[in-house]
């Protein structure tokens, strides 16, 4: 369905995302930012996983909108599959596109910047195409599977290829959230001890971060199709390496467990070493 091989196709299909999220952060995430009401605001799985009346219409304005483009398309939504417990087990190796409307709810409703909204295009379980947008600092990235990434930076108009580098800086960013408790404390305290840990509470900040050498590696506890798709994607193309952190495995829509994103494989060795409790 997708020749991406080709350059037009591949404009075709950045313009339509760009586009779709930049409009839908205008006309519905961005107009309620600095009036979203308390009783607009919920939980799911945890006290500290949130979610807005805005996650919600954000996500079925973007559906309505890839169902009008791409008719055969299955997507996979963050909001949708939780509001309806769709077991993502009956994923096949057709094509289905991610969404992540508010990636960083709870930055959103603290008004800070760091937040965006997040698609993906899978095709055999795996991202071929990914686009993040970030409506307050202004910026978009797009990469395609074999094509790199690139990021156009909407205050100045240029774009320009994402291109992760081998310095180190000692800082690094992500969370333990899904790792069994006492393995979680042991691997933080690891975390802590060996690097500068900031924590940024989106993946696709912290994906930015990382294919902008502001951090030198993410680790995250456990993984999601609508947040990992995009990061493991657009970091691999801009040359870093991610993997899956207990086998070394690349990510996949069906993967479990944490995930660690890094500079490049010897790199990923290194920071694996230093966080492993085997």
């Amino acid at each position: 369905m997708f020749d991406f091989t080709k350059e037009e196709n591949r404009r075709y299909v950045n313009d339509f995302f760009f586009y779709l999220l930049k409009k839908v952060n205008d006309d519905i995430i961005l107009k309620h930012l600095e009036n979203l009401n308390s009783d607009e605001i919920f939980t799911k799985s945890d006290k500290n996983d949130f979610v807005t009346v805005y996650d919600k219409k954000a996500e079925e304005y973007i559906i309505k909108e890839i169902n009008k483009k791409f008719v055969t398309i299955k997507i996979i939504g963050e909001e949708t599959t939780f509001q309806k417990n769709i077991d993502l087990s009956i994923i096949d190796d057709g094509y289905y596109i991610t969404i992540d409307p508010i990636d960083g709810t709870k930055n959103y409703i603290n008004k800070n910047e760091n937040f965006c909204s997040m698609v993906s295009l899978i095709f055999k379980k795996k991202p071929i195409a990914s686009f993040i947008y970030y409506p307050l600092i202004k910026k978009y990235i797009s990469s395609f599977e074999n094509f790199g990434s690139k990021i156009l930076d909407l205050n100045t108009n240029e774009i320009y290829k994402l291109k992760i580098n081998k310095e180190l800086i000692n800082f690094a960013t992500g969370g333990t959230k899904g790792i069994p408790e006492i393995a979680r404390k042991i691997i933080l305290e690891k975390f802590n001890f060996n690097f500068k840990r900031f924590f940024i509470g989106s993946a696709g900040v912290e994906t930015l971060m990382l294919a902008n050498n502001e951090v030198d590696f993410i680790f995250h506890g456990r993984v999601t199709p609508w947040d990992h798709s995009p990061m493991t994607l657009i970091i691999k193309e801009a040359g870093g390496e991610v993997l899956m952190f207990n086998n070394a495995s690349a990510f996949n829509v069906f993967s479990k467990g944490p995930i660690l994103a890094a500079k490049n494989i010897e790199h990923w060795k290194h920071v694996e070493s230093k966080l492993n409790i085997k």
